[in-house]
Parts: C-alpha cells; sequence; structure tokens
C-alpha cells in the first residue's frame, strides 16, 4: 500500500505532545517525500518517525533513522558469554571454587 508523506506527517504530529513548528513539519515532508520515492517501506519510515519524536531530532537525521531501523543488529539479548574453558574468569563469578584454583 502507498503512504503519502502528508499521511505520515499527520501521524507524527498526532502522536506529538505540542504541534512541532511548521518549519520542522515542511522539513519533514520533504524528507519523507525523498524516502517514499526511494520504495523505502511505510512501516520503516513510521519506526524511524517514532524514533524521531522520542529522541527529539531534526528531520535531517530521517534517512539515518530509517537506515538504523532496516539495518541494526538485533538487541544484545542474542549476546551470551563466553564459558570459562579451565579457569578462573572474572567477570563470571563462578559457583564453583575450584575455578579459583590455581591449574598446573
Amino acid at each position: 500500500m502507498t503512504v503519502s508523506a502528508k499521511t505520515l506527517v499527520g501521524e507524527y504530529v498526532a502522536a506529538c505532545s505540542h504541534r512541532p513548528p511548521e518549519r520542522v513539519l515542511g522539513h519533514l515532508g520533504r524528507e519523507l517525500n525523498q524516502l517514499i520515492a526511494e520504495g523505502i517501506a511505510p512501516e520503516h519510515l513510521r519506526a524511524a518517525l517514532e524514533r524521531l519524536r522520542a529522541k527529539g531530532l531534526s528531520p535531517s537525521t530521517l534517512a539515518s533513522l530509517v537506515n538504523e531501523v532496516m539495518n541494526a543488529a538485533p538487541a544484545a539479548a542474542s549476546w551470551t558469554a563466553p564459558q570459562a574453558v579451565g579457569g578462573y574468569s572474572p567477570w563470571m563469578n563462578p559457583a564453583d571454587d575450584s575455578a579459583y584454583e590455581e591449574v598446573l
């Protein structure tokens, strides 16, 4: 489904606690028109607009936020701590006291 910059700006304004200045909205509309012309999916644009609003950033950063939404790595939840192989690992705080004994 095709979405217009006007519709997205309207959604953005509705989510704001106070209406942004017209100059900001005009700039935002121009940025959105360029991204829509590039074929960026509306869900990516909406997610980027939410970040823009939450952070209070300039409309000039919208393309970077779209890129962040589309290409950023998943949150750190996918990272797991390395397992100790046979010695003390201070960042892991092992429950087994034998981990504190020196291996000879």
